[in-house]
């Protein structure tokens, strides 16, 4: 039975209300679902960052060095080793082990019996030989008067010869008899040179035995401490080959130096002047310091292992370190003053999977050493080349302009497939040298050691990603460029300010269940 039509439009008018108020009720419904969504998110983030204890550590100015460790060995500044030249039975020591000695003071005697014999027979052979210049000259005397006497025969004859009262057989033996006396004035006067060059040489001898007497009497050479004695009373030295070493004396011991081996990886960067602190295990508790004085460019090998030997200079003002004590040195190579710096354990901090989570903040400034493509059109900035060099503007921008035409010049030089195939490694070598060819003709040694070494320390800086914590508990990425490490601190060249804060260590929290 077909309902009435007034019943249905009461029905159809009925129906409209009803549908308004479950539209009403279906947005009030999805306004909670979505209160209630991120009311949840928020708390599940609270929850997450709750979990977690997460430690911080600040952006700073304060110094960064550099430091070597190496280990060597203390020695005095001057050790001389004290010997004989001459072989004989030790007879007196008045030196023993840490004697304090002076310079030219007796520390040994040997028998002085055979010397002093041999000083007595060599002036014996001065005596003669002088004796022998007497009796030559006294023959020279008896030779010159013979010849005064031929003289005045040969010419009386030569008279009665003129007269016609003597034969000319008289006149020629007066003649042979004034050559024979001036042979003989001759032959005296050379026997006269014989024995003088004698009486040279007996006294050339009588002067090395005195040496030899005096050799006997072992004596301090500088002023010191003798810290190795090696003979005792009544030993025998024999000085045939080589100079026995009786004793070591140390100089002063007020100062001294330390022999330290540097392997070559460390070598780079220590220079004369560089500061260095050192320890030795009879003194664990106490540091001292030197300077670094030499480094010396020999190298040793020892099983593949290449070492250079670094002299370092000392003050023992308290006379506690002695030579053959071995030194723990740390040298410092470089340091960097009131730069910005960060603690070490931010920079390897590194977040895992299961840590807060992560999100990408400041990463610009990806420029840096190195960065960027080197091409004709890269737009290579040289004047950053001599920062901290401090040269004149007007030689400074000639330098820069001659390295450009350079570059300029090499890229041209450069085809389009010779650029396709070339070893970047070779093409980098080739710069540097044409680069370096320019500098080193415009720039004095000096200042080329000092560009090298501005180099050095550019070439050290490298990027890395630091962690910054938010409000919320996750963690921001950012990208610094770090430059020298001292194992404590990081050197901080860009990406950051002082005041800055980065994570250093996440912790999970103990939830106590």
């Amino acid at each position: 039975m077909p309902l009435p039509k007034d019943y249905i439009h009461v029905m159809d008018q009925n129906r409209l209300p009803m549908n308004k108020t479950i539209k009403v009720i279906l947005l009030i419904a999805a306004i909670a679902a979505s209160v209630w969504f991120f009311a949840l998110r928020d708390a599940s983030t609270q929850a997450d960052a709750s979990a977690y204890s997460i430690e911080t550590v600040k952006v700073e100015r304060g110094d960064v060095a550099r430091l070597v460790s190496a280990s060597g060995t203390v020695r005095a500044l001057t050790t001389v080793e004290v010997g004989s030249q001459v072989s004989g039975q030790i007879t007196e020591l008045n030196a023993d082990f840490n004697s304090v000695v002076s310079k030219n003071q007796i520390i040994a005697r040997l028998d002085p019996q055979s010397f002093e014999s041999r000083v007595t027979s060599a002036e014996a052979d001065v005596r003669s030989a002088r004796a022998n210049i007497d009796v030559q000259k006294a023959q020279i005397e008896r030779a010159e008067a013979n010849l005064a006497l031929y003289r005045k025969e040969y010419a009386r004859q030569q008279e009665l010869y003129a007269q016609k009262l003597i034969p000319s057989s008289a006149l020629e033996d007066a003649e042979r008899q004034l050559t024979v006396g001036q042979s003989d004035l001759n032959v005296s006067k050379a026997q006269l040179r014989t024995v003088q060059a004698s009486l040279a040489q007996r006294l050339a001898s009588l002067e090395s035995a005195k040496v030899d007497l005096e050799r006997t009497i072992i004596r301090s050479p500088i002023d010191g401490v003798v810290i190795e004695r090696n003979v005792d009373v009544g030993q025998t030295v024999a000085a045939s080959l080589s100079a026995p070493v009786l004793f070591r004396i140390a100089k002063d011991l007020q100062e001294i130096r330390i022999d330290a081996d540097v392997v070559e990886a460390d070598i780079g960067g220590i220079d004369e002047g560089d500061t260095v602190t050192f320890d030795v295990d009879a003194y664990p508790d106490d540091k001292f310091s030197g300077v670094v004085e030499q480094v010396r460019l020999a190298a040793k090998e020892l099983q593949n292992v290449v070492t250079y030997t670094v002299v370092i200079a000392a003050e023992n003002r308290r006379s506690r370190l002695l030579p053959g004590m071995t030194a723990n040195v740390e040298i410092t190579a470089e340091k960097r003053q009131d730069v910005l710096r960060i603690a070490d354990t931010a920079v390897r901090f590194k977040p895992t999977s299961n840590g807060p989570q992560v999100i990408d903040g400041n990463t610009e400034d990806r420029g840096g050493p190195g960065a960027g493509r080197q091409g004709p059109n890269a737009g290579r900035n040289f004047s950053q080349m001599f920062e901290g060099m401090n040269l004149d503007p007007e030689r400074q921008a000639a330098i820069e302009h001659e390295l450009s035409d350079d570059m300029r010049e090499f890229w041209s030089s450069m085809s389009g497939n010779a650029m396709a195939t070339f070893d970047r490694n070779r093409m980098r070598q080739m710069m540097r040298a044409r680069t370096n060819k320019i500098l080193k003709k415009s720039l004095s040694p000096e200042e080329f050691k000092l560009f090298e070494k501005l180099q050095n320390a550019r070439s050290s800086v490298r990027r890395i990603e630091v962690y910054s914590e938010n409000p919320d508990g996750t963690l921001s990425k950012r990208s610094i460029a770090i430059g020298l490490s001292d194992g404590s601190y990081v050197e901080i060249r860009r990406g950051a300010e002082e005041g800055d804060v980065f994570v250093s260590r996440v912790i999970k929290a103990v939830t106590g269940e």
